[in-house]
């Protein structure tokens, strides 16, 4: 086993460690949790910009994903208003922030902001972290599949402008063990809380937008002309690389539940 990869596997086991134990007990863990990803997650949106004054968008970034996953559900669509209204004033008196960097942090936060928001909402379920875990096991299920088919069956690539190292037989091969894994976790523990054909469409679908949420935050990181969304975590990058197929699932999840008249 290479270096790499056991570095890899070693930041996995060590992410796990730390993320799961939050996601099970829920309140103020998750809080926690959620506030350590809204910070990370704003700062490294934050280092898109490669000019100075980082540290004032990253603030904003932060604060915006706080609001939208604090704020009631009718004054949303106000602080997303305040936000890109604060975003383009930097644009305006701060010449070195592009207006389309102004763009892409606001979809970036938005999207983290409501999966975090997503997220906090399946705690309204009792034993809701079992939700939580059907997700997550459906995208990283799919992830990690995704890796290893590609590894070692791997030959037609993908999408090479966006992700060179993805491969068609990789995709297959995860999309099938995410949905697999999901399933078999959604009968198994969470039929009291969803009936079989929501357990049925979101194992199905969930490992479709795990790919699709990272084959786009892979095309804003080629977009910017960067390898990671940041290095804080070896092997791995950073929080956006980590969570980047989870949020996609997420608003898809949270979406699927209101809409099934559950949420």
């Amino acid at each position: 086993m290479s270096k790499s990869m056991m570095i890899k596997i070693a930041t996995a086991i060590v992410l796990i460690a730390v993320a799961v134990p939050p996601l099970v007990l829920g309140g103020i863990p998750l809080k926690i949790l959620c506030a350590v990803i809204a910070v990370l997650a704003g700062c490294e949106i934050a280092s898109l910009n490669k000019e100075k004054n980082k540290w004032l968008t990253a603030i904003l970034n932060i604060a915006a994903i706080f609001a939208m996953v604090v704020a009631p559900v009718d004054q949303f669509v106000m602080v997303c208003a305040f936000y890109v209204t604060v975003l383009f004033a930097i644009v305006m008196f701060d010449e070195t922030t592009t207006a389309e960097y102004a763009a892409y942090s606001f979809l970036i936060s938005c999207l983290v902001g409501m999966a975090l928001l997503g997220l906090n909402n399946l705690y309204t379920f009792h034993n809701g972290f079992l939700l939580t875990l059907y997700v997550a096991i459906a995208c990283y299920g799919c992830d990690t599949g995704a890796y290893f088919f590609g590894v070692f069956r791997g030959k037609h690539k993908m999408i090479p402008r966006v992700s060179p190292h993805k491969t068609w037989e990789g995709s297959i091969g995860g999309y099938c063990t995410g949905a697999l894994l999901s399933m078999l976790w959604g009968f198994c523990l969470c039929r009291d809380m969803m009936p079989a054909g929501m357990i049925i469409a979101g194992s199905l679908t969930l490992p479709l937008l795990a790919q699709l949420g990272d084959l786009s935050f892979s095309s804003i990181k080629r977009h910017f002309g960067i390898k990671d969304f940041g290095s804080i975590f070896p092997g791995h990058g950073g929080i956006l690389d980590r969570i980047d197929s989870m949020i996609f699932c997420l608003l898809f999840f949270h979406a699927l539940l209101v809409l099934g008249g559950l949420l």
